[in-house]
Parts: C-alpha cells; structure tokens; sequence
C-alpha cells in the first residue's frame, strides 16, 4: 500500500519583517503555489520503522542533510507518533531547489504529511503537526494565495482565480536562511516594503499591474549581501520590462512576472543566452488540484 504525492514550491511576491517573538522574526508574506514539484512515494509499514531517500532530479544544487534532521523524515515520524500508526518508506524526488527560497524542505513535510493522512485514513487535520516543522509547513499542506504572519503558521486564505506566468531565475548556490536573517539584523534593513492590503486586493481583482507595484522582500539586501548572484540574476531578468521581479524567500532564487506565458517564454530564450537557469512556472489554484498539496496518484 503506497501513496504518490506532487508536493508544490510557494513564492513569496511579498515579504515584511514586522519585529522579533521570543527569538524569532515575525513576518508577514503574500504567497503563492507555483507548480514546481517534488515527487513523494509514501509507502505503509507494518514495523514503525521511517525510512527516507532522496534524489536529485536535474543539476540544481543539494545539501546533505543527515536523514534524522531532514524534515520529510521528522514529518513521518512525528506523524506516525501522533496518530499510533505503522511506519513508512517514504521517497522523494527533488525539483525543487535547496536554499532558493522555494519552500521545498516544507513542501516536502506538508507532502509527507498529506500523503500519509490518506494512507492511514486519519480524519484529523495536519496543520497544527505541520506548525510544528516549520515556518511555513502549514501553509504548504494546503496552499494557493495566502497572506501568512507570525513566524509562517497565521494563514489567511484569498480566494482568486488570478493566474500569474513567472519566471523563476536559479543561482548556482543557495543562501542560508538563518544566516540571511542575522545579516538583515547586522545591516539594519528595512522590514517594511510592501502594502500588503493591497497585494491581497490586487490577487483578489486579478490585478496584476496594481500586484507589481506591491512586490518586495525585506531580505532581499541580506540574501545579495552573502550571494552576489542574487543581484545579477535580478539585474538580468528585470532588464526585460517585467511586470514586476522580485525574490522569494531568503533567497537565492529570483522571478519576473509577466503579463502573458508568451512574454515570459521570450523573456527565458533571453536569459538563457547568458548560461543561467530559468524556466517558466504558474500560479496554481488548489481548488482545481485532485488534492493540493500533493496530487496523489
């Protein structure tokens, strides 16, 4: 008995730093699913044993991470813990690039999660054990527009059929949240960049010219700070008159939205030229998902 989940990579199209609770930064984000995906295989245990591999699909830069602090793995296990469940071998294949800002270790607990409430047949729902493994892992189990706060676990949904074509741009190397938060503190950034009232109404009116005077990320000066790709890639694609380009997460991956799928093609076949890894990704609607998260197969 097994379970195949797509687990989705979000983009933050705003990011305010709004202070610090006990230790930790407050934030608060307009994001969005985008379907970039990692492939997840649950497969059910008669032992409690987890067991966990991971692969790389493509080039795209990894991390090794030892299996017991990977948050896939503490997602099985904790909710196998929780619900007195057997175990699982759970396996994934990465898209979604390490440290660029993407959400995949998240995607991939919310994916473990979602995955194994199916498998299981449990009723209850898996946020409050997504809380627990991460700053947007919530989020994740559900997706589509949202504006989160707090340290990721506030989620207030906005319903939307805005479709919007991005370009995401990949550096060669990614940026360590942790580290990226304490060059924000050393720099003295500005935490407060975008309006996000107006980001939300502007998803919410399919208003994508009013979203782009909106886009902004407080983390953007420390994540260039400590990778010098991040401005260079943001150079290049906003060098094509997108909508609007930002960053997503603490860096290092860089987007332009664009007004149509063709526009965003160009802009690819352009950046391209200069040996940089781009591709084309879209917003995604949950409601239209099988099972957001996590398309089960």
């Amino acid at each position: 008995m097994k379970k195949n989940v797509k687990a989705y990579a979000k983009i933050n199209l705003t990011l305010n730093i709004t202070g610090r609770n006990d230790g930790f930064h407050d934030i608060e984000s307009l994001v969005t699913t985008v379907d970039i995906y990692d492939t997840i295989t649950v497969s059910a245990r008669r032992d409690d044993k987890i067991t966990l591999e991971m692969r790389m699909a493509g080039k795209r830069f990894a991390e090794d991470i030892p299996v017991e602090r990977n948050n896939a793995y503490k997602a099985a296990k904790l909710f196998a813990e929780t619900f007195k469940t057997g175990g699982a071998d759970v396996k994934i294949v990465k898209r979604i690039p390490l440290a660029g800002g993407l959400g995949g270790s998240s995607a991939d607990a919310a994916g473990v999660l979602n995955a194994m409430k199916i498998l299981y047949g449990v009723s209850e729902d898996v946020k409050p054990l997504a809380d627990m493994l991460g700053s947007d892992t919530g989020y994740m189990t559900s997706g589509g527009f949202a504006l989160i706060s707090g340290r990721g676990e506030r989620v207030e949904k906005i319903e939307s059929e805005t479709k919007l074509h991005l370009v995401t741009v990949y550096a060669n190397s990614g940026v360590n949240t942790a580290e990226c938060y304490k060059k924000f503190d050393e720099l003295g950034a500005e935490g407060l960049l975008s309006d996000n009232v107006a980001a939300a109404e502007a998803v919410k009116n399919g208003d994508i010219n009013a979203l782009g005077k909106c886009v902004g990320n407080a983390l953007y000066l420390p994540a260039a700070a400590l990778n010098e790709e991040v401005e260079k890639n943001l150079g290049e694609i906003k060098s094509l008159s997108p909508v609007a380009c930002g960053m997503t997460g603490s860096g290092s991956t860089v987007f332009g939205i664009f007004e149509t799928e063709e526009l965003a093609r160009w802009a690819i076949d352009k950046i391209k030229k200069h040996d940089v890894e781009c591709e084309y990704v879209r917003s995604l609607n949950p409601q239209k998902l099988k099972f957001f998260g996590l398309l089960g197969g």
